[in-house]
């Protein structure tokens, strides 16, 4: 077969770039660590890469929603902690009051520090992360959460209900805070004659959750049977709550308890309304500094038993906190685990073997050489040296 010079040429020319192609490609793949330069190397392997990069990315996502979130759970405790050794003091001044060797004096002295201590209570239910978000507003996080009204010595949640919720998986979200309602907010009872002449005494709230539902709770003798109706916070319809009478013992719902002082008649309602630990507070303050000599047991006995269900609500909320933590920790270890092991499916995919790659280079290289030493040797050669 006739080739000729042209034709061998073109032949060599391209078989010398194709060898240059592959050997600048394996310099690449070398200098970046990785197999795959484009797509097109590995359709199929190019389309894994991309689905585990996806994945890794979403988890990589959710483990900094899970810092974060430990971050701010972390300081909510922290204030929580603080709320119980305030709370704690309270409680303390609280009992002194009850001391009869007090006296008056002794008396506004107190007084003077339990409203120092309710404003440092206030200060930690109102604390404002470095953003100008309040920890304890519910979903309105730029809403101061507890405020004095008009009204002195009265006090009010202007917060929402509702919690942040921050998504740590794909089928997980955590609350980031809880609303200072669920703290310091129906942890008393004020029971009030609406008619009659009999009183509700020794009022116990049995369960905080279930009472934390509730505004207020009517109590009426219809009949001769008890029956009770409750008005719920979120502005729902009224609800019947199933009421026991045992003697002069009153209880609603396994919600609250109370004795019944007094002989009773057909119509007679009671009202029972929830007290704020805030109001709860000044209120005692201010009575204890009015000039009597002691305080009521009846008085000390109800701001005690607010000041221990306070202490209660806080417990619950701190106790849900360290609940979510361990949710979190758990997750966020999950997480990890995958994401190790979607990039050790990625390396295998697209790092590079180095060994096999230097030797191949060794190899492209080598080939090279020849192909241009042959290449030169050849266009040297002409029919004219071979003629004597």
């Amino acid at each position: 077969m006739r080739v000729s010079t042209v034709q061998f040429n073109n032949t060599m020319i391209a078989s010398m770039q194709q060898q240059g192609s592959e050997l600048a490609k394996t310099y690449d793949g070398i200098t970046s660590g990785k197999r795959l330069q484009q797509p097109s190397d590995d359709a199929l392997a190019a389309v894994q890469i991309l689905h585990l990069n996806k994945e890794v990315a979403f988890l990589e996502q959710y483990s900094d929603n899970i810092n974060a979130l430990d971050n701010e759970l972390r300081q909510e405790e922290t204030l929580l902690t603080n709320m119980v050794n305030v709370l704690q003091g309270i409680r303390e001044t609280v009992v002194l009051t009850g001391n009869v060797a007090v006296g008056p004096e002794g008396l506004k002295s107190m007084a003077g520090v339990i409203g120092e201590q309710l404003d440092e209570l206030l200060s930690l239910v109102n604390y404002r992360r470095s953003d100008g978000q309040y920890f304890f507003s519910g979903t309105t996080s730029q809403t101061v959460p507890v405020a004095e009204t008009a009204t002195p010595g009265v006090y009010e949640y202007q917060g929402s209900e509702g919690q942040r919720l921050v998504s740590v998986s794909g089928t997980t979200d955590i609350a980031a805070n809880d609303p200072g309602s669920d703290l310091f907010f129906n942890s008393g009872v004020q029971a009030a004659t609406a008619v009659g002449t009999a009183t509700l005494e020794d009022v116990n709230i049995l369960d905080l959750q279930a009472f934390s539902l509730y505004d207020s709770i009517s109590v009426e003798n219809v009949a001769g049977t008890w029956t009770t109706t409750a008005t719920p916070k979120d502005g729902g319809p009224a609800v019947l709550l199933p009421t026991t009478v045992t003697g002069d013992e009153l209880t609603i719902a396994g919600v609250v308890s109370a004795r019944i002082d007094g002989a009773t008649a057909v119509g007679d309602r009671f009202t029972l309304t929830a007290v704020d630990t805030f109001t709860a507070l000044a209120t005692f303050s201010s009575d204890i500094s009015s000039g009597g000599t002691f305080v009521p047991a009846e008085v000390l006995g109800d701001m005690l038993k607010t000041l221990d269900n306070t202490i209660d609500k806080v417990g619950q909320v701190q106790t849900r906190i360290g609940g979510r933590l361990n949710t979190m920790s758990s997750i966020g270890n999950s997480h990890e685990d995958v994401i190790l092991m979607n990039q050790t499916l990625r390396s295998g995919l697209e790092d590079l073997d180095y060994a096999e790659a230097i030797s191949r280079l060794n190899l492209q290289q080598t080939a090279l050489s020849a192909a241009q030493q042959t290449f030169v040797k050849i266009q040297g050669m002409s029919l004219f040296d071979y003629m004597r």
